[in-house]
């Protein structure tokens, strides 16, 4: 497990609270600067080392042979078990891992590391014979699922890629007290204050706000 590969979320996700890019003031350029680089570079990303185990052996065993691998620290891996159960369609992973991912504060931009603990159990299909290499045959087999190598290596790191983007938070924060950007002149209020005054209301929905008022 010695090479790593660096991940980051597909989806294209903004994280940015819907706070940060308040109309109800004129921003900045700062502001304005701020708020595009919450919008294009705002990712969850993982240093995962390659997580793949040799199952020749346990292909050849008969179903309800298992093998437990104990993870080391590696990359974005703290720790964490997988077990291999030797199944009729190939192999059930059961794994379960610490991960650290890398984020950005959605209020400041600052980076954060997020410990997050996954858990997941996976159907690896076998596709090839453990003696001749040959291909199996299988109508029933799923060209999208999860499958065992023809070098009958179990490789989940995919699959743990996947799962640690379904558990990352979308607004991650370096602090609950974090106070991010000022909505009107953007300066980190983390680190620094102005005299600018509080967005309170857009004024876009002011004729709505006064008529609510007239029917109350």
């Amino acid at each position: 497990m010695a090479s790593k590969r660096r991940f980051g979320t597909p989806r294209g996700i903004c994280l940015a609270p819907a706070r940060l890019c308040s109309p109800g003031a004129r921003p900045s350029r700062r502001y304005t600067d701020s708020c595009r680089r919450a919008t294009a570079c705002r990712r969850v990303g993982m240093e995962l080392p390659t997580l793949a185990f040799n199952a020749s052996q346990l292909l050849a065993d008969g179903p309800g042979a298992s093998r437990v691998h104990e993870l080391s620290p590696s990359g974005a891996v703290t720790g964490g078990r997988v077990e291999l159960v030797r199944i009729g369609a190939g192999a059930l992973v059961r794994a379960s891992l610490d991960i650290t991912l890398d984020a950005e504060c959605s209020r400041c931009l600052s980076p954060v590391a997020i410990p997050t603990a996954i858990s997941f159990d996976e159907v690896y299909e076998q596709r090839y014979d453990v003696a001749s290499g040959a291909r199996l045959e299988d109508d029933d087999s799923d060209p999208e699922a999860f499958s065992i190598s023809r070098s009958h290596l179990i490789d989940i790191t995919e699959g743990v890629r996947q799962y640690c983007e379904a558990a990352a938070p979308m607004q991650p924060l370096c602090s609950t007290e974090c106070q991010g950007f000022c909505p009107s002149c953007g300066i980190d209020r983390n680190t620094g204050e102005c005299a600018c005054e509080p967005v309170t209301s857009d004024p876009r929905w002011a004729a709505l706000a006064s008529l609510r008022e007239s029917e109350s």
